[in-house]
């Protein structure tokens, strides 16, 4: 081989190798936010956040297992987890006390870690004559990027001294790089604003970058100060460039009540924040809301509002937790080859003065009574406090402020913190008649928690009722009618469809009323309250169902086999069945549904909507009825000879779970059923997973503890 041909082949060598996307790690996203001590320690504490792979990692394995008791993993029995881009991704936090400078190396128990440098001055600040406070970054969701697509990236900072924010590449000369600090050239950052901007044209891959952020004084007129950063902390960035075909003004949007970018909202003890977001995209089908937040964080199913629309509501319970006093919340929503912008949120958890000596919260007989002495709070209006609800009355004298009130009353809110069943209220003055005033001011939150492990002790007592005395003697059948004929035959005529993608209602509009069949479901139950839930109906040919094919999936099959009809009757299901989609060869059809009733246990809540599915975290509560099986008899097709048959009530059986007992009775739990495998001779009811939950207790005394 000639000196020049292997020049040339080391050459092709090089230039391929250069083209290939570098600097792939094993995370997708991680920050460190760093907050002081109290004293005048020199270590801070770090909140680590990141965003991995998956499987998803073990903090166990990888974080606080060097016996360092100041390190904290923020441990969650289902951690954030997200499909795009694939693998798949979940969230893992923890915390630890470290230097005020310092670096860590993040990699979770992977192959390929990330060094991440933080730096804090913690001296006495000149202008405010306090500690310094570092600016805080937001987890954002993996990004996602087109190759031929530009796209600006806000990066969502806060800061709580109010101080300037600037965003730098990590520098090598600062000991910020550890030998991987990845600039590209497809890739700008404007520092003042910190916004990252991907001018297109990388290849496909993943290309990391290395990112410090940093508060600066705000500068005064006509005072000359020193442009030196109080405070450091990383961002890392692993962002994904994807080369698939699609428009890149079509994006999906945020609309309706999706909240505002980097609103900030303040979060009291055991108060719970809930909001919706609503996305729109007019081009491609949303295939998730990735969202990235804080531990315990709840996330609905997305559903389906309107044509285009999706949906989810996010909720978060401040329980007591070892997270910093800023949390943010971060999501967009991903399509197959499209990601809409990352709108970012802030909750800061209000710190709360200690009581004053001499304070009574107690919960005794379903009722909190408040004493609170008022020696340490001179020219405290007392005329203007007040609960919850205004109405509710709290008395004062010249050395204490007393209010008793019942726990269902008063304004008085119920959330689940964990295992825990807490009963909040606030108390709080008003009617202060300007905005600027030297008055003193109070809000002081008020708990009444129930622990779930305190339940089995002796001075508690579950109260958990039968069935049948929620539902009555529950009874389901199936009946089957052609369009416009049975007992709603006036709704079904012109009938309301559930809405579903549009190409499976148009099939339908096309199929003959002759090859239709309506399919009815009935519950008899005496609670007026009481909602029919839907778990699945399948159709076979045999009686013995050996060979049977779905027709509903938890109350929303989105093929063309059937569209669910709307009716206002909570205990009434109807399907329209497409017999020419279902394709049965014989003459007969039997035909299968898995069914279940919910009653709320307030009137604002909701049992779970068709679509949703199984959610161990969800915090809405209700009382499940068991789940049960009921069959129809045979249902002749012969043409317009369509037999109605409808199930002897006397066989409806209880379905077999995977969990079952000899018996068991409903319990007021989170909204989630168990998956059934279903056997057709058994009669044993499900037990809830979460049936060791306290739900209804007679209460004896418990104390608010706001720490642990």
């Amino acid at each position: 081989m000639s000196s020049q041909t292997l020049w040339w082949r080391q050459a092709l060598i090089l230039s391929v190798f250069l083209l290939i996307p570098r600097c792939k790690a094993s995370l997708l996203v991680a920050i460190i936010n760093t907050e002081p001590l109290d004293g005048n320690s020199a270590e801070v504490r770090a909140h680590f956040s990141v965003i991995a792979p998956l499987p998803c990692p073990s903090l166990l394995d990888s974080v606080c297992n060097d016996g360092n008791s100041l390190c904290i993993a923020h441990t969650v029995p289902s951690p954030l987890q997200g499909g795009q881009p694939s693998p798949g991704w979940c969230v893992r936090q923890w915390q630890n006390t470290v230097p005020s400078q310092h670096s860590s190396n993040i990699n979770l128990g992977s192959d390929v870690g990330v060094v991440l440098s933080t730096r804090a001055d913690l001296s006495t600040r000149k202008d405010t004559r306090k500690m310094n406070r570092s600016p805080f970054s937001a987890l954002i969701p993996p990004i996602r990027v087109n190759t031929n697509c530009s796209r600006d990236i806000p990066l969502s900072v806060y800061d709580l001294d109010g101080d300037r924010v600037r965003c730098r590449y990590a520098r090598d000369d600062l000991g910020e790089c550890h030998g991987n600090c990845p600039q590209h050239a497809f890739f700008l950052l404007d520092e003042a604003s910190c916004t990252l901007r991907y001018k297109g044209g990388a290849s496909e891959g993943q290309y990391s970058v290395k990112l410090m952020v940093e508060d600066f004084p705000v500068p005064k007129p006509f005072v000359q100060m020193e442009e030196k950063a109080f405070s450091s902390n990383p961002i890392f960035l692993s962002i994904t460039v994807e080369n698939k075909l699609s428009d890149c003004s079509v994006l999906p949007v945020f609309v309706d009540e999706s909240p505002d970018e980097n609103a900030m909202i303040s979060v009291l003890p055991y108060e719970e924040v809930k909001f919706n977001v609503t996305i729109r995209s007019e081009a491609e089908n949303v295939l998730e809301m990735a969202i990235a937040g804080p531990p315990s964080l709840y996330i609905s199913p997305l559903q389906n509002t309107q044509e285009s629309e999706k949906s989810v509501t996010l909720a978060w319970v401040r329980g007591p937790n070892d997270l910093s006093r800023l949390l943010s919340i971060c999501f967009t929503a991903n399509t197959d080859s499209l990601q809409s912008e990352i709108r970012c949120i802030w909750l800061q958890q209000r710190p709360m003065s200690d009581l004053p000596a001499g304070t009574e919260l107690n919960c005794i007989n379903s009722t909190m009574s408040l004493v609170l002495p008022i020696s340490t709070m001179s020219d405290l209006p007392l005329n203007d406090l007040q609960l919850n609800d205004p109405s509710c009355a709290v008395f004062h004298n010249t050395t204490h402020v007393t209010a008793s009130f019942s726990l269902s009353s008063c304004g008085t809110k119920t959330v689940h913190s964990g295992s825990e069943l807490v009963y909040t209220n606030t108390l709080r003055s008003t009617g202060v008649s300007s905005p600027i005033t030297r008055r003193p001011t109070l809000i002081l939150p008020l708990a009444c928690r129930i622990a779930g492990r305190e339940a089995q002790g002796p001075h508690y007592k579950v109260i958990i009722p039968t069935e049948e005395k929620v539902f009555g003697k529950v009874i389901f059948w199936l009946e089957f009618h052609r369009p416009g004929e049975g007992p709603l035959g006036n709704l079904t005529r012109i009938g309301q469809f559930r809405r579903f993608p549009r190409e499976a209602r148009v099939a339908m509009k096309e199929v003959n009323r002759l090859e239709e069949l309506d399919l009815y479901v009935f519950s008899n139950s005496s609670n007026t309250q009481a909602q029919l839930l839907m778990g699945g109906c399948k159709e076979s040919e045999t009686e013995d169902f050996a060979d049977a094919s779905p027709i509903v999936e938890n109350g929303c099959k989105r093929d063309n086999k059937s569209l669910e009809i709307l009716i206002q009757t909570p205990t009434i299901k109807v399907y329209r069945l497409n017999l020419a989609q279902i394709k049965t060869v014989g003459n007969t059809m039997y035909v299968e549904c898995t069914v279940s009733l919910c009653v709320t246990t307030q009137a604002t809540d909701r049992c779970p909507g068709p679509c949703d599915p199984v959610n161990p975290n969800v915090l809405v509560t209700s009382i499940l009825s068991s789940n049960y099986t009921v069959r129809s008899g045979p249902v002749l097709l012969l043409g317009r000879e369509v037999t109605a048959t409808t199930t002897v009530p006397k066989t409806t059986t209880p379905l077999t779970t995977t969990t079952t007992t000899p018996t068991t009775t409903p319990t007021t739990t989170t909204v989630a059923t168990t998956a059934a495998n279903t056997t057709a001779s058994s009669a044993s009811k499900r037990t809830s997973s979460l049936a060791a939950g306290v739900i209804i207790v007679v209460f004896h005394m418990v104390f608010l503890c706001l720490l642990h």
